[in-house]
C-alpha cells in the first residue's frame, strides 16, 4: 500500500491551521488542557476537513522553502484565528477588571490555574462564567464554522496577509472595548451613583468618616449589582461576542487574502 503524497501535503496544511487555532484559542489553549486532547482534537477535525478541501489544494511544492513557507501561512492563519477568539474573551476580563477597581479590590488578585497568570477576582468570575456559556450556546461550532469559512476566504497555502491590518486591528479594538462597557456599565453606574452619594453626604455632613463607612457599603453593593447584572453577561455572550466572532474572521481573513 502506498501512501499519495499529494493526501499526505494536504493533511499537514488543514493541521497547520487547525492545531494552531487550537493551540490559541482559549477553550483549548490553556495549559489546562491537556496536549493529547489538543492533539486528539486537532487531527479529528483535520480527517473531518480532509475530504472537503483536498480537492482545493495545490500540488506539492517541488522546493523546500515554498513548502515550509505556506506550512508557516497556514500556521499564522491558525494563530490569528486563535487569537481572535482570546481578545473577544479579553473584553470580559477588561469588564470584570475595571468593575473590581471601582468597587475597591483594584489590588487584590487571584491566580488564574488555567492561564497562570494573576487576574482580578471579577475578572477570573466573568471569565468562567462567559467561557461555559459560550460552550452551552454552541460557541464550538461556532468556532469549527468560523474555521471552515476561513478556507473559502483564504484556501490552504494561499494566505498573503497583505490587506490593511491597522484598519482591522483598531476595528476589533473597538469592538473589544464596547463588549467590555457593555458588560462593565450596570455596576459602573452604580457605583459611580454610590459615589456621587458619599460625596454629597462629606460635603453636607462633614463630621462623618466617609471613607469607613463607603468602602463596606461600595463592596457590598458593588457584588450584589455584579450578581444581578449576570444576565447581562449572558446577553453578551449571545449578542455580541458571537457575532463579533464571525464580524473579525470576515475582516482577517480579507485582509490576508
Amino acid at each position: 500500500m502506498t501512501l499519495d503524497p499529494h493526501e499526505i501535503w494536504s493533511f499537514l496544511l488543514i493541521l497547520a491551521r487547525v492545531s494552531a487555532m487550537v493551540a490559541t484559542a482559549p477553550l483549548f489553549g490553556t495549559t489546562g488542557v491537556p496536549m493529547p486532547v489538543k492533539a486528539g482534537f486537532s487531527a479529528l477535525v483535520t480527517f473531518t476537513l480532509l475530504p472537503l478541501l483536498r480537492s482545493n489544494i495545490g500540488p506539492v511544492p517541488d522546493d523546500l522553502f515554498t513548502l515550509v513557507a505556506q506550512i508557516a501561512s497556514e500556521v499564522a492563519v491558525g494563530l490569528t484565528l486563535g487569537f481572535l477568539v482570546a481578545l473577544l474573551f479579553a473584553a470580559v476580563q477588561v469588564a470584570g477588571t475595571y468593575v473590581d477597581t471601582q468597587i475597591g479590590f483594584g489590588m487584590i488578585n487571584v491566580l488564574n490555574p488555567v492561564a497562570r497568570q494573576q487576574i482580578s477576582a471579577t475578572g477570573q468570575l466573568m471569565l468562567q462564567l462567559s467561557m461555559t456559556l459560550f460552550l452551552m450556546a454552541g460557541g464550538m461550532l461556532y468556532l469549527v464554522g468560523a474555521l471552515v469559512a476561513s478556507y473559502s476566504v483564504v484556501p490552504a497555502g494561499g494566505a498573503h496577509f497583505a490587506g490593511s491590518w491597522d484598519t482591522v486591528a483598531g476595528s476589533l479594538a473597538g469592538q473589544m472595548m464596547l463588549i467590555a462597557l457593555r458588560i462593565a456599565a450596570p455596576a459602573a453606574a452604580v457605583l459611580l451613583t454610590v459615589d456621587v452619594a458619599f460625596a454629597l453626604v462629606a460635603r453636607t455632613v462633614p463630621q462623618m468618616n466617609v471613607l469607613i463607612v463607603g468602602l463596606p457599603a461600595k463592596i457590598i453593593l458593588g457584588l450584589a449589582t455584579v450578581s444581578l447584572s449576570l444576565p447581562v453577561l449572558t446577553l453578551a455572550v449571545h449578542e455580541d461576542i458571537l457575532p463579533a466572532l464571525n464580524d473579525a474572521v470576515r475582516m482577517v481573513m480579507s485582509a490576508a487574502r
